[in-house]
């Protein structure tokens, strides 16, 4: 056993591995306080999954990924498709899959495999990417229609999916007007599902999920005169724990609001972590984040390959983005989505895959033609 773990070698951006171990660490003290040993040991051990599937998955060339990115966006088209006819509803979203036991969401493969999928696509098809047909036939259909599947029981991670994607061909350096083309359509579909959703039936009856989404909207966007009834519950409660948390915070382990804030452990978790560690414990971890995104873009300006660029950048963004996403709910700055915090809210396959995604940019930064920045 002695022998095995000396052979163990951590490869690529050891900061990038760093900062992981730093986040996956600190979310065993903020999960214990949110959530006690009774869900403690459950997360211990996915964060344990996770941890040896990004160190496998670092272990393997990145170039072997372009083609098992068309097997995984098959794949996961076909777990999108069997959710919404077999899906396991809980808290009246059909999100999850029970194959033998197993219980996850086709959308944390979706996430994963789509961006892998794009990157392929542009990489290879990048000569013929100047006609907006060839566009719309080899990029952006796939991510339409991913979205399309995730749409009805998910509007947030669908909207998060598309965005990274419309960055990753921000990053390929696809023209500007094909892109604002694509956001001013994407606008007009998203008025039209809350305007008929709020108005008429035919929205609701479509997408049931969507009464919910208009309700989220309203609540946040919609002062009513200051009737703190009509606001979400969950983001007042977040909101006392900050308050309460203030510059220096209460401590760790002496959260107040844990008990009465829904979904602590998971889509609230960061406010409680401004409860017990304060502002700077709060600005400690967004600048975690941000360190990821500023190492991702550095190993894509450090290999040859477009391919791994566009993975690097592309993977790193979606985690980095819907961390901020999730800082940004709990704060008050945004509706409410339901987006975990990556490595540190407590959860199952969103813990997996994020780990998976470090691992494939790992992967790549392996392969650097400057390997001097792994040392930084």
């Amino acid at each position: 056993m002695n022998s095995w773990i000396r052979n163990i070698q951590l490869e690529g951006d050891r900061t990038i591995w760093g900062v992981v171990f730093v986040l996956s660490l600190f979310s065993v003290l903020v999960v214990y306080s949110t959530a006690g040993w009774n869900f403690l040991f459950n997360h211990i051990v996915k964060l344990m999954l996770g941890l040896l599937a990004m160190y496998i998955v670092h272990k393997i060339k990145f170039k072997y990924f372009s083609k098992l990115g068309q097997l995984g966006f098959i794949f996961s088209i076909l777990l999108l498709v069997l959710v919404l006819l077999i899906g396991v509803s809980i808290n009246g979203a059909s999100r999850w899959l029970n194959i033998a036991g197993l219980q996850f969401q086709p959308s944390d493969v979706a996430k994963l495999a789509i961006l892998i999928y794009m990157a392929r696509q542009i990489s290879i098809k990048r000569d013929c990417l100047h006609n907006f047909k060839d566009l719309v036939w080899y990029v952006i259909s796939p991510l339409v229609l991913v979205c399309f599947l995730i749409l009805p029981n998910n509007f947030s991670t669908a909207a998060l999916i598309f965005l990274n994607g419309l960055v990753l061909m921000f990053v390929a350096k696809i023209r500007l007007k094909f892109i604002a083309g694509i956001i001013g359509c994407s606008f007009l579909c998203v008025a039209t599902i809350y305007f008929s959703s709020k108005y008429t039936k035919f929205g609701t009856e479509i997408m049931p999920r969507s009464a919910t989404w208009v309700s989220r909207i309203d609540s946040f966007f919609i002062d009513n005169e200051g009737d703190d009834q009509t606001k979400d519950f969950q983001q007042i409660q977040a909101l006392v724990a900050i308050q309460k948390g203030g510059v220096s915070g209460l401590g760790p382990g002496k959260s107040t609001q844990r008990s009465i804030l829904p979904f602590s452990s998971s889509d609230f978790i960061y406010a409680i972590i401004l409860e017990e560690y304060g502002l700077f414990g709060g600005v400690t971890v967004l600048l975690f984040y941000l360190i990821l995104m500023f190492r991702a873009i550095r190993i894509s300006l450090n290999t040859d390959s477009m391919f791994g660029g566009l993975l690097c950048v592309g993977l790193m963004f979606s985690l980095v983005f819907q961390a901020l996403v999730n800082m940004l709910v709990s704060v008050g700055i945004m509706p409410v989505t339901g987006q975990t915090l990556p490595f540190i809210s407590m959860g199952g396959t969103s813990i997996v895959f994020s780990c998976i995604t470090i691992g494939l940019i790992l992967s790549v930064s392996r392969d650097s033609k400057d390997r001097s920045y792994g040392k930084a």
